[in-house]
């Protein structure tokens, strides 16, 4: 394909050159020197200086208006002498740096294109030299065979590159011809008309007015970039923003809908302008779009919007929005997903009407034990003075017991309502585990269970009284969840904080209560009173750590405690 192209492109350069040669035009030119000059001086700087059109950044120069020109005034060889010359300056001076053959093929290009027009000119009865209307027609067809010879030309160029679409060069040819072409025959008739009023007057006027709209052009090609760069960075801005932001301009019925919009409602940026437009009805969230129908400003107005079996609550707002001389042209309307924030606030005021009524039962337990002591009191009299049988006739026994039950129930509110703050010395936990277990060792020997501790030796700052509740609680209630032995493993891991895991071999937590088993009177045992975990969560957290069920099943429970390491 490379060899291909380098035929191509000697080949037209040896039949361009060798029809330059052939025509001979510089002995045809010897008095019009100073005409050549300024006809090649204006070809190289509109050459040069070409015209930008924003905003696809397509451009075209004026350097074959001047070809043309030069064909309908001075005929064939004044055209190619300006060809020639104007040639030398682009090379040497402005294109440096491409290569000297290129410059070889695009001379000879144009000398084809110069002598195609030429010819087809003064076959369709033009005469060089006079500007007549009734030539317009031989004016076009120069034209279009110019245009045309450049095209196939190119077309052969481009054909031997890899990435050559024939379908897209053709389109994109076809979309530019009508203007580009157009124009450059226009402005050669302006100039014909300019050269023979007055030559060199002419010449300098049509090249100042090339000048004026190769710059013109330019900076208002900046300017469009300028704002299309400021565009895209404004909506780049509005689409990083969490909150779904839709304008509505009604001088020109255009919508901007932001990313944030989309992905709030779950609907894509056509399916938003339909509903915004009344395009679809539904009952179904009907409350939110009848506030883009509302023409006056508003101001946080919470609505619900459900999609996809989801229902979301929007802070909606709507403003004004101006123009650059303050006159309203549409609105702006701004929503935010407040879901979390809502249930946060009912959380919040749930947690407010817990801890007054968490108050008010620490009130009535403090009440509760007074009364409770003159009871318990008269009923172990009665215990210790009554005949058995007139003691299991009145059920003094199980009075006892219950009353016992409501008291420990009590004991825990307190210190649930009102729990007393850890002081704090330095512990080592393995301590104050061997501690707990000699309390429960009768239990285990009982129960047949196995305890297997592996703790990290670390100093951490406890209340080592408040913690060995925390260590009673919890393997109580792992002792009671193993009614035909087991084995309980506590150990640890050391990272950026304490883990203390606690493992028993029990019957586990029911799925339907694993989220619930820190919340008050949530238990699983029929004479349990459901507050140990809510007191032991209450300690850890009082020692600035954690708590949690790590894993539980059929196969065991584990808890996980994790406290601070100073």
């Amino acid at each position: 394909m490379k060899r291909l192209y380098t035929w191509y492109v000697a080949l037209i350069s040896i039949m361009g050159c060798a029809l330059f040669l052939y025509i001979r035009p510089f002995e045809h030119v010897e008095q019009q020197w100073l005409l050549l000059l300024l006809l090649s001086f204006s070809t190289t700087l509109l050459s040069i200086y070409i015209v930008h059109l924003p905003p696809k950044g397509n451009a075209f120069s004026l350097d074959s208006t001047i070809y043309l020109a030069t064909i309908f005034v001075y005929g064939l060889e004044t055209s190619l002498m300006v060809l020639l010359f104007s040639m030398i300056p682009t090379y040497f001076f402005h294109e440096k740096k491409m290569e000297w053959w290129k410059h070889v093929c695009n001379f000879a290009m144009y000398t084809c294109m110069i002598v195609g027009a030429y010819y087809s000119f003064l076959m369709l009865g033009g005469e060089s030299g006079i500007f007549s209307l009734h030539d317009l027609g031989a004016y076009f067809v120069s034209l279009v065979v110019y245009s045309f010879i450049n095209i196939l030309l190119m077309i052969g160029f481009f054909s031997f590159s890899p990435s050559f679409s024939f379908r897209n060069m053709l389109i994109s040819i076809v979309k530019e011809w009508f203007f580009t072409y157009g124009v450059t025959l226009l402005a050669s008739l302006i100039l014909v008309s300019l050269l023979l009023l007055h030559e060199y007057f002419g010449i300098l006027l049509f090249t100042s007015i090339g000048l004026l709209l190769s710059f013109t052009f330019r900076q208002y090609g900046q300017l469009y970039e300028k704002v299309a760069h400021d565009k895209a960075y404004i909506e780049q801005l509005l689409n990083s923003l969490p909150i779904g932001i839709v304008t509505m301009d009604e001088a020109t019925s255009n919508h901007f809908i932001n990313d944030s919009a989309a992905t709030l409602l779950r609907l894509d940026k056509k399916e938003i302008k339909q509903w915004i437009e009344r395009e679809r009805k539904s009952e179904r969230n009907a409350s939110f779009w009848d506030l883009f129908t509302f023409p006056d400003p508003f101001q946080q107005v919470k609505v619900s919007y459900e999609r996809d079996g989801e229902e979301k609550i929007f802070l909606v707002s709507q403003s004004n929005l101006h123009h650059l001389y303050g006159e309203i042209i549409g609105r702006t309307i701004f929503f935010l997903d407040i879901t979390e924030m809502e249930q946060l606030t009912k959380r919040i005021h749930q947690s407010e009407k817990l801890a007054l009524m968490g108050e008010m039962a620490a009130k009535a337990a403090h009440e509760i034990r007074n009364p409770l002591a003159v009871i318990h009191g008269f009923l172990a009299f009665m215990n210790e003075n009554l005949a058995e049988n007139e003691r299991e006739q009145y059920h003094i026994p199980l009075l006892l017991q219950e009353i016992d039950r409501i008291n420990a129930i009590v004991e825990d509110m307190l210190l649930i309502a009102k729990p007393s703050a850890p002081v704090m010395k330095e512990a080592y936990m393995e301590t104050i585990v061997q501690d707990v277990l000699s309390l429960f060792q009768q239990t285990l020997e009982a129960k047949n269970i196995r305890v297997h501790v592996r703790l990290d030796h670390v100093p951490l700052q406890l209340d080592s009284k408040q913690m060995m509740q925390v260590l009673y609680n919890l393997l109580h209630n792992s002792i009671e969840a193993m009614e035909e032995g087991g084995t309980i493993c506590i150990y640890s891991d050391v990272d950026e904080t304490y883990n203390m895991y606690m493992y028993d071999s029990g019957s586990g937590i029911p799925t339907h209560m694993q989220e619930t088993i820190f919340e008050p009177f949530i238990t699983t045992k029929s004479s349990g009173t459901g507050l140990g975990l809510t007191i032991v969560k209450r300690i850890i957290e009082n020692h600035g750590g954690t708590i949690a069920l790590h894993d539980s099943s059929e196969q065991g429970t584990t808890f996980v405690i994790r406290l601070p390491i100073q």
